[in-house]
């Protein structure tokens, strides 16, 4: 659900030390009493909805930005066709997501057992390598660094020979069970080269000095292990190494695709979203009661759309041009030192945008500013996910995008004006289908209500934002559902990091970080009070207007004035372009739409 936005700024207001509430200067979010207007119209099935989808239309063509922000649906039994397409049809797609589900997990159980296998393989092929690279590096005359990689490699399958393979040559012919009569046999083992295969001259070699009896044992069983080595487990291993590298590669390729399958259902599911799973919603649904949904055809949805584009108050912000192509330091936009490092270490946050510190300025700079912190905080509450410097440059790229997308001379939009001022509808729209008993079909479509306001930039970027919200929500749920992410969108790379042992100071220098870091945002969200804003409060307290020191931002400060002479009535003309559009479609007496 959409967060509560600051309000004012108002009578009362210039003095608020409330976030809630917009002192002079800090931006503008008001709704006036007369562009509020409850609308319910009536008419035969399909015509509301004919309406709507008519309005939506339309809004590109006055030039607005318009987004769906909150939606839901409730459907009677007694509705029984409508029913089985909508509230069932949920419940299919829970049973093919449980399926799934279970689908997806016995792959990832297959996958992992083909990486093991895969990794031990490899983990032989290695000590092959090993062997293969000391020889070309002997030869190419590094003789000491080459033969110490080469029998590493020699070494290692020498073990695995003694280990896995002579063993189970049987009882007293393995070399560990006569390892009590020539206890260094082993060691005289591992110390023989392919040559040593003649028993006796491994047993007049002074350096191995061994028996002849030994010396027929290590020379039988160096023939072997060359024998096995050379002939059987290499092949085995390149074999089994090229076979597993493919099987593993399409478990890998399996398990995404099962997850790709199941993405499109998990948020079909997501967007069915049914009335009586939310208290809030429920209580809302108290309203319908009079047509009696337990024993009466009937079905009610609910839709919030919001929609906005710039306008440009007398006097103020004129427009010289129509092509919005500044560059500024990213420090001048808002964002701290430390969100800048973040932004840098990451292209997929936007570090690509950030190689030269500069980005395209919108209207208003700093575009973060306290406001909008403010604002971010809520939507992170709301919304529970982690909201961060990354998604304060994506509200701002799709905020200058739509000025940009507006601004060539053959653009299909009208030309949104380089203004910081904006025109901001919101339309909560209920829309319920009644059948009779009689077979009579209704569909009531209201507005409750249908609100204009005036809104400055920082508020419109707080719209922005709630869309990424929105959009990382629905993410968060699937990469939840699919075991991608943690309880608080947390990465796995993330929880492995976390999880990480770390001695009690390196624990606390993180903690002191993150608070540095918070502090740091704290000060920038707060309220900067100067000798100025100071002057100006005292002034006004005896009676002198002092909106021009009073004000503590870059937006208009004289709202007693301009905004009831020159904003409001821009949003007006517009607010009843909109209204009389609704109107004129049910043929109400009295409305006209030019």
């Amino acid at each position: 659900m959409a967060i509560t936005y600051p309000q004012g700024p108002g009578p009362g207001m210039e003095t608020s030390d409330d976030p809630k509430n917009l002192n002079p200067g800090q931006g503008i979010n008001v709704n006036p009493p007369e562009i509020n207007e409850y609308l319910d119209l009536t008419g035969p099935v399909g015509k509301g909805t004919e309406a709507l989808t008519s309005l939506m239309f339309q809004f590109p063509k006055w030039g607005f930005e318009r987004w769906k922000i909150d939606e839901w649906i409730e459907v009677s039994p007694a509705f029984q066709q409508y029913y089985q397409l909508t509230i069932q049809q949920k419940q299919q797609i829970e049973q093919q997501i449980k399926s799934g589900l279970a689908s997806a997990t016995q792959a990832v159980s297959d996958m992992e057992l083909v990486s093991h296998d895969f990794r031990k393989y490899r983990e032989f092929n290695d000590f092959f390598t090993m062997i293969e690279k000391g020889s070309q590096m002997i030869k190419e005359g590094k003789k000491e660094a080459g033969q110490e990689l080469k029998n590493r490699g020699e070494q290692t399958l020498k073990s695995i020979f003694i280990d896995q393979v002579d063993i189970h040559t049987g009882e007293g012919v393995a070399l560990r069970s006569i390892a009590s009569r020539w206890p260094t046999i082993i060691a005289d083992f591992m110390q023989l080269s392919d040559n040593d295969i003649d028993y006796k001259k491994i047993a007049k070699d002074p350096k191995k000095n061994v028996s002849e009896a030994e010396g027929v044992i290590l020379a039988t069983k160096n023939k072997l292990y060359i024998e096995w080595r050379d002939r059987l487990f290499k092949q085995t291993v390149e074999d089994r190494y090229k076979t597993l590298l493919g099987l593993m590669q399409a478990r890998k390729k399996s398990v995404n695709e099962y997850k790709d399958m199941l993405r499109p259902l998990m948020a079909r599911y997501k967007m069915l979203n049914e009335a009586l799973s939310d208290k809030e919603q429920r209580h809302n649904l108290r309203k319908f009661s009079v047509y009696r949904p337990e024993s009466q055809a009937i079905s009610v949805d609910f839709v919030k759309w919001w929609a906005w584009k710039p306008f440009s108050p007398a006097e103020k912000y004129k427009v010289t041009r129509q092509t919005p192509y500044d560059k500024i330091h990213v420090l001048q936009a808002g964002f701290l030192p430390e969100e800048i490092e973040i932004l840098k270490k990451s292209k997929e946050d936007g570090g690509a945008e950030l190689d030269d510190l500069k980005i395209n300025a919108l209207p208003v700079e700093p575009s973060i500013d306290s406001v909008f912190r403010y604002i971010a905080d809520q939507v992170s509450k709301e919304y529970e996910v982690p909201i961060n410097a990354a998604d304060f440059l994506q509200a701002r790229k799709m905020m200058y995008n739509r000025f940009q997308l507006s601004a060539g001379a053959e653009s299909s939009y009208e030309p949104w004006i380089w203004s910081p001022y904006f025109f901001f509808v919101e339309m909560p729209v209920y829309r319920a289908v009644i059948r009779f008993p009689s077979g009579v079909e209704l569909e009531n479509i209201f507005f409750e209500n249908l609100k204009g306001y005036a809104q400055t930039q920082n508020i419109v970027l707080g719209h922005y934002l709630e869309l990424v919200a929105r959009d990382k929500q629905v993410d968060l749920y699937l990469s939840q559902m699919l075991g991608e992410a943690g309880a608080k969108g947390e990465t796995i790379n993330q929880l492995l990091k976390e999880n990480e042992w770390k001695t009690s100071e390196e624990r606390k220098e993180e903690k002191n970080k993150t608070g540095e870091m918070k502090k740091k945002i704290g000060v920038v969200k707060g309220k900067v009070s100067s000798a100025r804003v100071t002057m100006g409060k005292t002034l006004e307290n005896i009676g002198v207007s002092s909106a021009f020191l009073r004000g503590e931002g870059p937006y208009e400060l004289a709202f007693k004035d301009r905004f009831n002479k020159y904003f409001f009535p821009e949003v007006a003309v517009v607010y009843l372009t909109i209204a009389n559009y609704m109107k004129a479609q049910f043929n109400v007496p009295g409305s006209r739409f030019l």
